[in-house]
């Protein structure tokens, strides 16, 4: 009863968190605005199997989040900004649970809501939670897996083994084979380093491998049907093994994740050091049997350590690296940091410098942000444009409750309430990440939504007139003016279409539309409002 009542307020905090003002801004590059047109051309086509962008097929990313996008635009009517954003959202809600759930198997109540807070709180949760992207359903699934492995793993019920599996093959369906492996490999380290060789037979491999891979074919066989071998090829070879191994973009150095943490799960990275370290000294040592006594706390410190270690090795090895690759190992880092604070709290004073130094560096470090925030605003050209040195200064203002939670968290913890130095930080975290989305980022669509050059294009186009985007395709502009643009794959294509006879749009960015030499002439209909960088839409008549 009571651990309802928990998973309850955890979910009802969660929905005041995630789901307030999600369409309150527009869709943004890069992904919000392709997955959200992709999932609208689905709807529009009606071709399930098979995603489609600029009505062509699209073989980047498997459906599952497509279709998902397309189930939230029942509720709202089609596809927009707030259905592009709510299974990002309800994820973030179901991870939340979840992690509620691991940590209390296996450190207890206190733990759990410890690491709930964490998870939940972090950066780049609120940050993902409110962003049209896959990683978040992505994290929910291989989290749902890990509580089912888990549940098999401390009841002896084997039979929750194929639940994971089933999981990894919906992860895989969101992302590819990323929903697998690590989490795979976290639990087969975890099981060796203690030795339970009988746990590993338990998992049955090559069986629950056979689960995973016939969830796969149930959507790969008629999406190869539809779209034939090719397809097939991209989808399960380039944008896995050849992207994993030999990749063409977001190159980063090996220690490029460990430069990402601090920031992304902030502020709970200034106490990770310290949880792994307190956990280390009270857990570590020669595992005991999950059912002896302590043995729980020990398993669970132990697999979060590796499922960590794991996610971090595997996307290191990888030359192609971005942020949210390892957000599936956050719930891991919240585990760690709930373990650590309660077994601090439960020693304490012992542990009193550990928590409220790094606390006091979250204190001193908003404040910093928070006083350079107008310093920095008055020399960047977009502040006036933003509504002056009053954004500047509501920007700072924003931190405002962060600053105060942390405050009154390191005050706690120099007397020894770690829960309730917990809760202050996590609230006003959360207090500041819904000012931020409430307050701030609606108003970057200035110069980050392709709206209001959608709606001149749209306006001012004839019937039946084509209109391109160069030097890329752009599906912030397929999703506002609801048409197929012509491919441009280079500046010979492009001056092919502008020789066409009759009228021809261009969006053009700025940069690019500069270098460019020998082309018709080209009529200035708008621009935006980046003074940077942005489009300028021509018309050539």
């Amino acid at each position: 009863m009571r651990r309802r009542r928990d998973l309850l307020i955890l979910a009802l905090l969660g929905a005041l968190l995630y789901l307030p003002g999600l369409g309150l801004r527009d869709l943004w590059n890069p992904d919000e605005a392709r997955y959200a047109e992709v999932a609208r051309e689905m709807r529009e086509l009606g071709h399930w199997a098979v995603p489609y962008l600029n009505g062509r097929i699209y073989s980047q990313k498997p459906p599952l989040f497509f279709w998902s996008i397309a189930a939230a635009g029942e509720l709202t009517g089609g596809v927009d900004e707030t259905s592009a954003r709510l299974p990002s959202a309800l994820s973030a809600i179901g991870a939340l649970l979840l992690v509620y759930l691991l940590g209390e198997r296996f450190f207890g109540r206190r733990a759990a809501w410890l690491a709930a807070a964490a998870f939940g709180t972090c950066f780049k949760v609120i940050w993902q939670a409110r962003f049209g992207q896959i990683d978040m359903l992505l994290t929910a699934l291989v989290t749902l897996g890990v509580w089912l492995w888990a549940r098999g793993y401390t009841e002896k019920r084997p039979g929750f083994y194929w639940g994971f599996f089933l999981a990894a093959g919906l992860a895989t369906l969101a992302k590819g084979p990323v929903g697998l492996l690590p989490p795979l490999l976290a639990i087969l380290l975890f099981l060796w380093i203690t030795g339970d060789r009988e746990e590993i037979r338990r998992l049955r491999i090559g069986r629950g491998l056979l689960l995973w891979a016939a969830v796969m074919l149930a959507w790969l066989v008629p999406a190869g049907l539809e779209a034939g071998e090719g397809y097939l090829r991209q989808i399960v070879f380039r944008q896995t093994v050849t992207r994993y191994a030999t990749p063409w973009h977001h190159f980063a150095p090996p220690w490029f994740y460990l430069t990402v943490i601090p920031g992304d799960f902030f502020p709970w990275s200034f106490l990770l050091p310290t949880a792994v370290v307190v956990g280390w000294k009270r857990l570590a040592g020669r595992l005991r049997p999950f059912h002896q006594e302590g043995g729980l706390p020990r398993a669970g410190f132990l697999f979060a350590l590796c499922w960590v270690v794991v996610t971090l090795v595997f996307f290191s090895i990888s030359a192609a690296k971005r942020s949210v690759y390892i957000l599936t190992m956050y719930p891991a880092m919240a585990l760690l940091v709930g373990a650590g604070l309660d077994l601090a709290a439960a020693e304490w004073p012992r542990f009193r410098r550990a928590v409220a130094i790094p606390i006091g560096i979250v204190v001193g470090l908003t404040l910093l942000i928070a006083a350079a925030l107008p310093v920095l605003g008055h020399r960047r050209p977009e502040t006036a444009l933003l509504g002056g040195m009053a954004f500047a200064w509501g920007l700072a203002g924003v931190l405002l409750p962060l600053l105060l939670g942390a405050a009154i968290a390191w005050w706690a913890a120099r007397s020894g309430a770690v829960p309730r130095a917990t809760a202050a930080l996590s609230i006003g975290m959360a207090l500041t990440g819904l000012a931020m989305a409430l307050y701030a980022l609606p108003r970057f669509d200035l110069f980050k939504s392709a709206r209001g050059l959608s709606r001149t294009l749209v306006a001012r186009m004839a019937p039946g007139e084509p209109y391109a985007i160069y030097p890329r395709l752009d599906s912030t502009f397929l999703f506002y003016t609801h048409r197929y643009c012509v491919d441009i794959d280079s500046v010979e294509t492009l001056r092919r279409t502008l020789a066409r006879p009759g009228r021809v749009w261009l969006l053009a960015e700025r940069d690019d539309y500069a270098q460019l030499k020998d082309l018709p002439p080209l009529i200035e209909i708008a621009r935006d409002a980046d003074p940077r960088e942005g489009y300028i839409l021509f018309l050539k008549p």
